[in-house]
C-alpha cells in the first residue's frame, strides 16, 4: 500500500471501530472494511503501535486506543465542560464549604479545566491549564479506576510513580489495588499525597456512551478538615457527578453516581 492509500484505509478502519456501539473482533473489522486479511492486519498493527486502537486481550476486540481517546475528551471536555459544570461546581463548592473542580485525563496527568475556590485560593490549589500527575489527585484515581481496561493499563504502563510526600503510593502493585478500592466505593481518596497541608475526594463524570469523561473534585486544608471529615460530604459529591453526567446524555444516574461502581469496566 502506498502513503496515501495507508493513510486513507487507516481512517476507515478507525471509523469502523469508533462508529461501531459493540466492539468488533478483527474478523469483523475485516469484513466491515471490505480487506484482505493481511492488509487490515497490517493497519490494525499500526494503529495499535500509536496507540489509535487497543485490543481486549479477554475478548479479542478492539476498542479506541488511549491517543486516540485522550485527543477526543480534549476537544470535548475544553470546548464544553467547563461551561456545562460552572453552576454545579459552584452550589457544590457553596454547600461543602470548600474547593471544587472539574478536570480530564490527560495522558497520564490530569488536566484542570475550572476550577472554584472557595472561601480564596490557597497556595497548593492548582489553577485552570494545570496539570498534576495523576496518581497523587483524587481526580487522577478516579479518571483512571473507571478508565476502559486496556487504556488504564496503557496509561499505567508509561506511568512514573514518583513520591511528592511520605503517602503517595509509589508501588504499582498497591496503586492498582487503591484503583480497584476507588472502583467500589464510587470516589476517590486523595489524602495528603501530593502535598501535606491538603486532602481531596473526587468522583467520575460519564458520557452519553457510558465512558468516563472527567472527574469532579472537593478538597480543603488538613488545619480545616480531614479527609473523613470531607467523606460526610460523599453524596454531594456523587449527585454533582451525576448532574453533570445527566448534562452530557449519561441516562444511568437514577439510583445515584455511587451505585455505578459494579457496572463499570474493570
Amino acid at each position: 500500500m502506498t502513503k496515501s492509500s495507508i493513510v486513507s484505509k487507516s481512517v476507515q478502519v478507525l471509523d469502523i471501530i469508533c462508529s461501531s456501539r459493540a466492539r468488533l473482533t478483527y474478523s469483523q473489522i475485516t469484513e466491515a472494511a471490505g480487506l484482505p486479511k493481511s492488509s487490515t492486519h497490517r493497519l490494525l498493527s499500526i494503529l495499535r503501535e500509536e496507540g489509535l486502537v487497543a485490543l481486549d486481550p479477554l475478548r479479542s476486540v478492539y476498542l479506541p486506543g488511549p491517543k486516540l481517546m485522550g485527543w477526543a475528551t480534549n476537544v470535548l471536555s475544553a470546548a464544553d465542560l467547563p461551561e456545562i459544570s460552572a453552576s454545579t461546581l459552584m452550589r457544590l463548592s457553596r454547600d461543602v464549604r470548600a474547593g471544587t473542580a472539574i478536570s480530564i485525563l490527560d495522558g497520564n496527568q490530569v488536566l484542570w479545566l475550572r476550577i472554584v475556590d472557595y472561601p480564596s485560593r490557597h497556595r497548593q490549589a492548582p489553577r485552570v491549564g494545570d496539570r498534576t500527575p495523576a496518581h497523587v489527585c483524587a481526580a487522577g484515581k478516579a479518571l483512571l479506576a473507571f478508565s476502559d481496561g486496556a487504556r488504564r493499563q496503557a496509561i499505567l504502563g508509561e506511568m512514573d510513580l514518583e513520591a511528592f510526600t511520605h503517602r503517595t503510593i509509589t508501588d504499582p502493585a498497591d496503586f492498582a489495588k487503591e484503583l480497584q478500592k476507588v472502583r467500589e466505593a464510587g470516589i476517590a481518596i486523595s489524602n495528603r499525597e501530593e502535598y501535606l497541608q491538603d486532602v481531596g475526594l473526587a468522583a467520575p463524570v460519564f458520557d452519553h456512551n457510558s465512558d468516563v469523561i472527567a472527574a469532579v473534585s472537593m478538597w480543603d486544608m488538613t488545619g480545616r478538615r480531614s479527609a473523613d471529615d470531607l467523606l460526610a460530604y460523599r453524596q454531594k459529591l456523587l449527585d454533582a457527578a451525576a448532574e453533570i453526567s445527566a448534562q452530557l446524555g449519561y441516562a444511568d444516574v437514577a439510583g445515584g453516581q455511587g451505585q455505578l461502581n459494579a457496572t463499570r469496566p474493570a
